[in-house]
Order: structure tokens, then sequence, then C-alpha cells
């Protein structure tokens, strides 16, 4: 076994990246900050990415493939998506889990749309879980895993978020146990937990729900895509290389 892993011999543009929800704000931040390192990318998308975009990436000299995946695939479409990655790129060295889906509601509502609720479990633990799973198998020894979770693991804050609140804990608890799995092999397994984020205005997340979490944090601002991915590049990248099992916050001050 090679364990020496993304250190200072680490070289991107011999790197393949797996990033799944490429096409979001911080998944369009974050490839396009491997891009620039001359990382080949697999974008894994429920549909065809626009044209500018490919052209956009491919503009750094990387190879850039898009895969199909569903919104919440289980273990059988994660090994299916990780064979054809392998197929097409050669390698998986690093696994960019953006998985996200954010319902909101209080637990005793009687109204409460379960499911969505057993949309957004399915999203946000089952289909992580077993994307990681199925790309451990295939990653070469000091690999690189990073999941999107939320600062609201840690700090729920307001109501109607316990559900959600409960898969981004369940994340981070099995990417702690990932991390003692697969450390033997040189493979770190970390989280990246986001607070109120500017692009978070464009979705299904109420503006009293964005301004309570953006008033709560200590910076008293939004956060913007491109500083999530300098935190997953940090993690991604060779100074990580004896971080694993962690927890990384972007979140203003939230947690704090």
């Amino acid at each position: 076994m090679n364990a020496v892993g993304l250190n200072s011999e680490w070289d991107a543009s011999s790197r393949v990246a797996l990033v799944t929800r490429a096409s979001t704000d911080i998944g369009m931040a974050t490839v396009q900050a491997l891009a620039r390192t001359g990382a080949d990318l697999a974008l894994a998308l429920e549909s065809e990415p626009a044209p500018h975009l490919m052209e956009s990436l491919r503009s750094y000299g990387s190879r850039v493939v898009w895969f199909p995946i569903t919104g919440s695939p289980n273990g059988v479409q994660a090994a299916q998506l990780v064979r054809a990655v392998v197929a097409a790129l050669g390698r998986i060295d690093i696994l960019v889990a953006n998985t996200v889906h954010r319902v909101e509601g209080q637990i005793d509502d009687e109204d409460v749309d379960e499911d969505a609720l057993d949309e957004q479990m399915a999203t946000d633990v089952r289909s992580v879980i077993s994307l990681i799973k199925a790309t451990s198998k295939a990653m070469r020894d000091g690999g690189r895993v990073v999941a999107l979770g939320s600062c609201l693991a840690e700090r729920v804050g307001t109501p109607g978020l316990a559900d959600f609140a409960a898969t981004r804990s369940a994340i981070a608890g099995f990417c702690r146990g990932a991390a003692h799995d697969l450390g033997p092999r040189g493979i770190t397994v970390n989280v990246v937990q986001i607070g109120a984020i500017e692009s978070q205005a464009d979705q299904a997340l109420s503006k009293e729900m964005l301004a309570a979490e953006r008033d709560a944090n200590a910076l008293r601002r939004l956060g913007k895509p491109s500083e999530v991915a300098d935190a997953i590049m940090f993690l991604a990248g060779p100074g990580a290389a004896f971080i694993t099992g962690s927890v990384l916050n972007v979140d203003g001050g939230y947690s704090a």
C-alpha cells in the first residue's frame, strides 16, 4: 500500500475529482477551483450541463466528463457511476459529495409532507453514504473524501429543521467512522459544514429562515459559494494530509 497520499509531491494535474451537483453555485465554484489546479473532472449531474460550462472548465486544460445521476442514487446506482468514471478517466482521487436537499417543517405539523421528508432522507443520508462507499472501493490510496454538510448538525437555532438537522448529524457521524475505516489506506474523510450561503436565497429556503441564520452568525452576513469551495479545496489538497474525521465549519461563526 502506498499511503503517501496528497503530500508535497501532489500534482493536481494527475488527479481525478468526482463532484456531485456540480451545476449548483457551490458545486460550480468547486469544480472551477479544481479545474484551475489542472485536475480532471467527473461531473455527476441529473441533466446534461450547459455547453458553456463544459467549455469553461476545459479551457484550463483539464479533461471534463459529465455522468448522469439521479437525485438520490442508491448503492447500485452509485457503484455504476463509479465504474463509469473509472472507465472514462482511469481513476478517482477526490470525491466531493455535494448532495443536499433541505425540507422545512415542524414535527407536530399534521399536514407535513412525509414524502418530502423521505426524499430528504434518501438524498441527504442514504445517497451520500452510497456514494462514499462506492467511491472508496475504487479510490487509490491517499485519496480525499469531502462531504458537504450543514452547521445545523451542531446548532439548530430555529424551529422547523429537526429532520434536516438529523440528516446532517448522520453524515458527520458516518464520515467520522469512515475516516477510521479508510485511514490505513491514507484516505482522508472530512465534512465541510456550511451556514447561510448567498446561493440559498434562490433555493427552497424561506427568506425568514435564511435571515435568521444570517443574523445569528458572528459575521452577520451571508457566505459566498467561493468561500465554501476554498474550504473544500483545502481539505482536498496537500495541506490537509493529516486531517481526517474532522468537521470544518464555514458558517460565519454560527456555531461559535
